[in-house]
């Protein structure tokens, strides 16, 4: 087995912030108290032969079904309707949207985001934030940005509706290049031919009566083109309009769409689900500004405090010859020869052993929702009182796995219930080593159990894949009559 600690990406915050952040400005405030200060110290992998076990047994689950349970519903795709005037529901879907918007890259992998609310600290309300391979300091100071803007409106300086494009508008700034990865695939020309070709099947279709809602649909459905065609190179400021657009898809139009395209079985076109992506960013930039309106005392001197990333490390089973028949003596009674032979058919190759060693050499990476978990293990005094994390995506099966059996029970939104073997527990200090082994013990022995199982009745089933991601938080959610949020 052999280990390697890679370097983090540059730029990358070494700690937690050095400076704070006022609520109204963006200039350094005094250090806060020692009772805030984070105790990272000391601080290393869980590593040795219960690791090496653990990622094996992880990666052989992944290759025989990598879809673990179905996927549950995230708080931003959840009916409008549904508790959506609870006090705590407002903050969780605050998060949500905050933890989307610090997810800056097409490589959801590497900025994936997890965000808790700390209130009570003398500096203010902490965005305590991670990401899984790091943040780098200027994204700190572009986030204050958008958090003094909500702050303006907390402080009833000027209204939501005055602040919407502007906020918007850093917003789009600030994850343009998850942004233009949508765009860029709704240009694709097969897609933009089956853009048309829909459009053109409507405008042939003469309906016998007159029904204001489909006329109004069929007005909104008239734009789809101009999207799919935009110029890539366009500012985000030319971009407001076409989010804004988007954002209609999803919660105003579904249905229509869904009947419009013919999505019979149920399954939508991969293009439409960039669709109901895009027009996210401008549901969640309602979110956060319904928060500052609604709860303006969460926007006290508001700032983001960052989690340092764990540095990744490269995994592989060296020169080992024979994996897959020693975890496959170890987790049945069933003759392990035969057990190779089927998963051999089943993964169509007559060397599953090489197989098994060639997945298992990745990069393990430590996930943001790890991350916070292992500082508030780390820094008990500094554990928000509601207990979430607003994630920028829907937790992974094992990250669901692991927090599930926490003492601390901070939940997140949703689990899209896939493994990704390149998985990694947070590093920790001998304080905390203890407890943190007991749990991966435990989550390492449901895995095997599952894996002995999977072998004996599910070799070759498979799950349908679904998206990590969500849709975006609801319009009717974040919105009021009153101040159109």
């Amino acid at each position: 087995m052999v280990f390697k600690v890679l370097k983090s990406a540059s730029g990358s915050v070494p700690g937690p912030a050095p400076s704070r952040y006022d609520a109204i400005s963006i200039k350094e405030a005094e250090p806060s108290s020692q009772y805030e200060r984070p105790n990272n110290n000391a601080l290393s992998p869980i590593s040795g032969d219960a690791h090496k076990r653990f990622v094996v047994v992880t990666t052989l689950l992944s290759l025989i079904d990598p879809v673990r349970g179905e996927p549950t519903a995230h708080s931003l795709d959840r009916h409008p309707h549904d508790d959506s005037w609870k006090h705590e529901q407002l903050q969780k879907k605050f998060l949500d949207s905050f933890a989307l918007i610090c997810s800056t890259s097409r490589t959801g992998g590497d900025t994936a985001s997890a965000v808790c609310l700390e209130q009570g600290h003398p500096s203010g309300t902490i965005l305590r934030l991670a990401r899984n391979r790091g943040i780098p300091e200027d994204l700190v100071s572009r986030l204050q940005e958008v958090l003094n803007d909500l702050t303006a409106i907390a402080l009833t300086e000027k209204t939501a509706k005055d602040l919407e494009h502007e906020i918007l508008c850093k917003v789009i700034t600030l994850t343009e290049d998850k942004i233009w990865s949508l765009l860029e695939r709704l240009h694709r020309p097969e897609v933009r031919t089956t853009i048309q070709g829909a459009i053109d099947r409507a405008s042939k279709k003469e309906s016998l009566s007159v029904d204001a809602e489909e006329a109004t649909f069929k007005q909104w459905i008239c734009n789809l083109p101009l999207l799919a065609s935009l110029n890539l190179r366009s500012d985000p400021a030319d971009l407001i309009p076409h989010i804004i657009w988007a954002s209609q898809a999803r919660w105003t139009y579904s249905e229509q769409l869904e009947s419009f395209l013919g999505c019979e079985d149920g399954e939508l076109p991969s293009w439409l689900k960039y669709l109901y992506k895009l027009g996210r960013y401008y549901a969640a930039t309602k979110a956060m500004a319904k928060l500052a309106t609604k709860q303006p005392a969460v926007f006290t001197r508001i700032h983001v405090e960052p989690v340092v990333a764990p540095q990744p490390e490269e995994f592989s089973l060296g020169e080992e010859r024979t994996p897959l028949l020693t975890v496959l003596k170890r987790l049945t009674k069933t003759d392990p020869d035969k057990l190779k032979e089927k998963l051999g058919q089943t993964w169509l190759t007559t060397d599953p052993e090489t197989r098994l060693r060639r997945a298992c050499r990745m990069t393990l990476t430590v996930h943001a929702e790890m991350q916070l978990l292992s500082f508030y293990d780390h820094n008990s005094h500094l554990t928000p009182r509601l207990l979430f994390m607003g994630t920028s995506k829907k937790a992974c099966y094992l990250c669901h796995e692991f927090m599930s059996r926490h003492p601390l029970t901070i939940g997140v939104a949703a689990t899209h219930q896939k493994l990704y073997p390149t998985w990694m527990p947070a590093p920790c200090s001998s304080v905390v080593r203890k407890r943190h082994k007991a749990l991966i013990w435990d989550v390492s022995r449901h895995l095997e159990q599952t894996t002995a199982r999977d072998l004996e009745t599910r070799l070759g089933i498979r799950r349908l894949i679904t998206m990590d991601s969500t849709a975006g938080p609801s319009l009717t959610t974040t919105g009021t009559v009153s101040t159109d949020f």
